[in-house]
């Protein structure tokens, strides 16, 4: 009924109206120019007729994606511009969007599987390339159109979950076989023997039965394990030793491990200065010579090792010498001795010696300052050996001492003023570890922008 009087009431209105135009209209004009104008106003009044009448029904017209849109992944030795050229995207229109992406990315890093998303418009200007590479899984490298007509590079990053989790057991093997039969990976059993590697040397000193227990990081995707994060607390029993390293803070750009009493786990020298597979001579006052064949003292300790395998200062300092020596403390030229060799002044009058070297480490040379397990050579057969190994020497004062008997300085302590911190640190790491398994499993969401590499 409402309708019906909305349409009696426009008629009326719409009559008078054209009656109005039509005296009007035919005085002035040309009777061509008048039809045409009484035409156009008649198209617009009955529009305005019907809309005035109408229901409240709103026709929607979606309107049409003026984009087109590549995806797909890299194939085996594949790069990303062979990659859009197969697909169709001119070399001249990738080319400045790759030049942008590389400052992100480093492009030699690609790797199979690695996938990438383009958005382009119908002139085939990229207004988006996105880009996701495979051990990243996280992060994703893209590249825009500014609303200037200019390529800005920008990363994105996924929320991931960082949960504390908790792994204790037993030794049965090894430190190693025994957490990878927890799941755990070779970076968290690197991380963790790397804590007690001045007091243990998880190569030789654990027995059956010693007892390992930590609390660490995980980094999660949903349920998918992205990474691990730092190790918090962790602690290693055995006959003879039982220590728990708590992780501190002392500012922002140095974290390290410290006993309940604040006192550091780090020690001036390594136990060992690289992964070796036995010992094969130790210090001695007489051994016999396997190459010589003569009993003389041995003022060292020789690991076996793989060739190659790299070897790591054993404390801060300088080299003092880099390069073939026949013996300490001259060098006799290439006639057998040590071979290739590197030797480390330290402080307190210490010096250290790793002899029958296959090569150097990058960018060492005399008078080069090294840091505590930086890479100084790799493990090799050189001068008198009689198979690849390390023969490792330990000075003071001039005097050769056993390195597995030597007495090891402690690093500096937890700051006096930061000890209430490191107390609750403590505190609250020992209500962690105590805790039993099935109650770990604190969660804290954040970005991974957050989180500690």
């Amino acid at each position: 009924m409402e309708l019906n009087n909305c349409f009696e009431e426009k008629k009326d209105s719409f009559i008078v109206q054209a009656e109005w135009i039509y005296e009007t209209g035919k005085t002035r004009f040309s009777p061509a120019h008048f039809m045409s104008i009484v035409a156009i106003i008649a198209v617009i009044s009955l529009m305005l007729f019907s809309h005035g009448c109408s229901s409240d029904v709103v026709e929607i017209i979606e309107e049409k994606d003026p984009y087109i849109y590549i995806a797909g992944s890299l194939q085996e030795r594949e790069t990303l511009a062979q990659a859009l050229q197969e697909r169709g995207v001119g070399y001249s229109m990738f080319m400045p969007v790759l030049n942008e992406l590389n400052k992100l990315y480093d492009l030699r890093r690609l790797m199979p599987a690695d996938s990438f998303h383009v958005q382009m418009d119908t002139l085939d200007v990229i207004h988006r390339l996105s880009y996701y590479p495979q051990r990243e899984r996280i992060r994703s490298f893209s590249v825009y159109l500014d609303s200037l007509g200019f390529y800005v590079p920008s990363i994105d990053t996924l929320q991931v979950e960082m949960v504390l989790r908790k792994t204790e057991g037993t030794i049965s093997g090894s430190l190693y076989s025994s957490l990878r039969e927890f799941g755990e990976g070779p970076y968290l059993i690197g991380k963790f023997a790397e804590i007690f590697q001045w007091d243990v040397d998880f190569l030789i000193d654990p027995r059956e039965g010693d007892r390992f227990c930590l609390v660490y990081e995980q980094y999660m995707l949903g349920d998918e394990f992205v990474k691990y994060g730092n190790i918090i607390v962790a602690e290693y029993e055995s006959r003879n030793y039982d220590k728990r390293a708590y992780r501190f803070e002392i500012d922002d750009d140095h974290a390290k491990y410290f006993t309940s009493e604040g006192e550091s786990f780090q020690r001036a020298f390594l136990r060992s200065p690289l992964n070796y597979s036995r010992i094969t001579s130790r210090f001695s006052k007489g051994r016999y010579h396997p190459v010589l064949k003569i009993v003389r003292p041995h003022n060292g300790v020789d690991y076996a090792a793989s060739m190659g395998t790299p070897v790591v200062a054993s404390a801060d300092g300088i080299v003092s010498h880099r390069g073939w020596k026949g013996g300490h403390p001259t060098v006799n030229g290439r006639q057998g001795g040590y071979g290739k060799t590197v030797m480390i002044r330290h402080n307190n009058n210490y010096e250290t010696l790793y002899g029958h070297l296959n090569g150097y480490g990058p960018g060492i040379s005399r008078g080069v300052r090294v840091e505590q397990n930086q890479v100084i050579g790799y493990v090799g057969q050189t001068g008198l050996a009689t198979g690849p190994h390390l023969h490792y020497t330990v000075y003071h004062h001039g005097t050769a001492i056993d390195p597995l008997k030597m007495e090891n300085v402690a690093g500096p302590p937890v700051p006096e003023k930061l000890m209430p911190d490191f107390r609750k640190i403590v505190e609250r790491a020992n209500y962690l570890i105590d805790t039993p398994n099935d109650e770990v499993g604190i969660s804290l969401p954040l970005s991974v922008t957050q989180a500690s590499e």
